[in-house]
């Protein structure tokens, strides 16, 4: 017993190191502005963050594109506000493509911003949205971003320079929590004046985009493009017949476009410093609410491909790492510190106090090296800590390591439990309303 117990914390060690040793690349720089791009942003019941949002996408310093929010038979008043900000014009407008999609109601162009489109259609969730944005779209690339996503200025053109290679047919980029961030129209300063719960999702999300996500892409074994910041050759869209309406679009999306150009040299790739920024769940619940989700959509992924992802696990690195890493060793993360527990017990029990204290020392060890790695890959590509956040991080990292995989222990038994009873549907988070006003200095 004590035997698997060390060769599971053993496993479980030694793929975080694995992976931000494999993380480590190149910084892209902002240099291509001259490819044309559809901004598409599926819009449900997001009255309170729009003005943000189109304050984020009136800051991005590109010039090539157009912009289409897509209203998802909003029950508040998206359509509205969005009339009332954009200065809206009824536009008629020709479709490009066939995908499926619930009807349009309207289309709307924004007088003040010519670039900026409005189509309001009856709800049909996230992906019917998506799509129907894609019918509509005028140009090769197309940007997803959600309704509460704020891109940083250079965003946009850097994760644009992946497509200079022709091989590259999706790529993703960072997602970094918004309230870590004074935005501002010019600077993004990080601030970490956040509560407990944004804290700690800030460095979840610092270790997962800058160290997992980008480990994955260089082995061609990325799971998900997130639905809050990716960017595809509409081609690949339209290949595999769009967004599908499941619970997590953004992972099943990434799925079928890897079978899709499996066996092929085509790439989907990672942009580490193509940033974005999206509104973290400020309260418990709403945490919960998300987790959920996610964990559902991992599920579903997982059983709709299970032929594709099963068949090959140990010989190719995409199936090996989305079943053995992701579900071994990443369920593993979340339960180390119970084993780490239940060895130390044993050997407390067998009165072993040098086995306790190299335990407990490869412990501490192995998850500083994950935490502060993540923190200067982050400072790397250009997420910097003030000196003054010294303490804050160190008590970040305190927590992280002692608590908070209880909580997200927690959110995976829950989300693999109420996957087989709950309905699902896009059962977004309730925006903060927060005030951004900072944008628009």
């Amino acid at each position: 017993m004590e035997v698997l117990l060390e060769l599971f914390l053993f496993i479980g060690m030694f793929f975080p190191i694995y992976h931000v040793v494999n993380s480590i690349t190149r910084l892209d720089k902002a240099k291509s502005f001259d490819k044309w791009v559809t901004i598409l942003i599926p819009c449900y019941n997001e009255s309170k963050i729009l003005q943000t949002t189109i304050d984020g996408i009136n800051r991005i310093d590109y010039n090539n594109y157009e912009c289409i929010f897509i209203n998802d038979g909003s029950t508040d008043d998206t359509i509205e506000v969005l009339k009332n900000i954009l200065v809206l014009n009824n536009k008629k407008r020709g479709k490009l493509h066939k995908l499926k999609s619930k009807p349009i109601n309207k289309m709307y162009q924004s007088n003040k911003y010519p670039n900026i489109y409005v189509i309001d259609k009856e709800n049909g969730g996230k992906s019917d949205a998506l799509n129907i944005g894609i019918n509509y779209s005028k140009y090769e690339y197309i940007v997803t971003l959600d309704a509460d996503s704020v891109l940083k200025k250079d965003a946009l053109s850097i994760i644009m320079n992946k497509f200079d290679n022709h091989n590259v047919i999706a790529t993703s980029g960072v997602i970094q929590i918004m309230q870590s961030f004074h935005l501002s129209k010019n600077n993004d300063d990080t601030t970490l004046k956040i509560n407990n719960l944004l804290q700690l999702q800030t460095l979840e999300y610092i270790k997962a985009c800058f160290i997992y996500k980008a480990s994955l892409a260089k082995l061609g074994s990325l799971l998900v493009i997130s639905g809050a910041f990716g960017c595809f050759k509409k081609d690949i869209l339209l290949g595999v017949n769009g967004f599908k309406n499941v619970i997590g679009e953004d992972l099943d999306l990434t799925i079928r476009i890897q079978l899709f150009i499996k066996n092929t040299n085509k790439i989907i790739s990672y942009c580490p410093n193509a940033i974005c920024y999206t509104e973290g769940p400020e309260i418990f619940n709403d945490y919960i609410k998300q987790r959920k989700r996610w964990h559902h959509s991992f599920i579903e992924g997982l059983i709709n491909y299970y032929k594709f992802l099963y068949k090959d696990t140990f010989f190719k690195t995409l199936s090996f790492f989305a079943l053995f890493d992701a579900i071994i060793i990443g369920f593993l993360s979340s339960i180390l510190i119970i084993i780490f527990t239940i060895v130390i017990l044993i050997n407390f029990i067998n009165n072993n106090l040098v086995a306790i204290f190299t335990y407990f020392v490869i412990f501490i060890v192995i998850n500083l090296i994950y935490d502060v790695g993540s923190l200067i890959l982050a400072n790397y590509y250009g997420v910097k800590y003030k000196k003054t956040d010294i303490f804050r991080l160190l008590y970040i990292i305190f927590v992280d390591i002692f608590f908070y995989r209880f909580i997200t222990l927690y959110t995976v038994i829950l989300g693999s439990v109420t996957y087989f009873h709950e309905h699902k549907n896009w059962n977004k988070v309730e925006r903060s309303g927060r005030n951004y006003d900072a944008l628009k200095d």
